[in-house]
């Protein structure tokens, strides 16, 4: 897969956890808050670890680390 892709991916998946908090914020029930927080945060937090680890290796094939 390639870097843009990559990248694009993992801008999608913090995207879509944002989505699932606002709206968890939004309609604030007991439910809403155990789907933001066993959805929502795990995908943000995909996204941005998949976001690092691209750059990461961008960095290493530049020979820039």
């Amino acid at each position: 897969m390639s870097h843009d892709k990559r990248i694009r991916v993992a801008a999608l998946f913090v995207l879509a956890g944002l989505l699932i908090q606002l709206f968890a914020l939004l309609y604030w029930t007991p439910l809403t808050f155990v789907i933001s927080t066993a959805v929502g945060v795990p995908l943000v937090l995909l996204g941005v670890l998949l976001y690092g680890v691209t750059v990461w290796k961008i960095l290493k094939e530049q020979k820039a680390l």
